[in-house]
């Protein structure tokens, strides 16, 4: 089964960190807007939080290696394309009204890829619309 994961997973992930629960024989995807946020927070300056803190903390070698993976994501980590998955978002809109786009592109990404979603912060509205559509989500908190 497919993982998908979200940016702070991501992150953990492109810095090197162990990420228990993720299954190293299956295919690693993220979405658009994980991607976006995670490289807003890592790379711009004047945004600081919990994602662009990970990166700053690092011992210099392991930063520029980390930014260098965010900045073009190794082979290994698939991304969903919008191109792809458009059509299902806007099917999915009627049944799950009150997500945002973050959270609405993640569900249809994951029913597109047959995907677990991994998340390392929850999100009730998203965790829900998941397992209405029979997804199966794991919080690595």
């Amino acid at each position: 089964m497919t993982q998908l994961v979200d940016d702070k997973v991501l992150a953990n992930l492109l810095q090197g960190r162990t990420t228990p629960h993720l299954h190293p024989d299956r295919a690693v995807y993220t979405t658009g807007c994980w991607y976006v946020r995670l490289c807003q927070a890592a790379l711009s300056p004047a945004v600081s939080g919990v994602l662009s803190g990970a990166f700053a903390e690092l011992p210099p070698s392991l930063r520029s290696r980390a930014l260098e993976s965010l900045s073009e994501l190794p082979a290994e980590i698939g991304l969903v394309s919008m191109r792809t998955i458009a059509p299902l978002i806007g099917r999915l809109r009627s049944r799950h009204r009150k997500l945002n786009l973050l959270s609405i592109e993640a569900l249809a990404a994951a029913l597109h890829l047959g995907a677990e979603v991994c998340l390392g912060t929850p999100s009730p509205p998203l965790q829900a619309a998941l397992i209405a559509e029979g997804r199966q989500v794991v919080i690595l908190d």
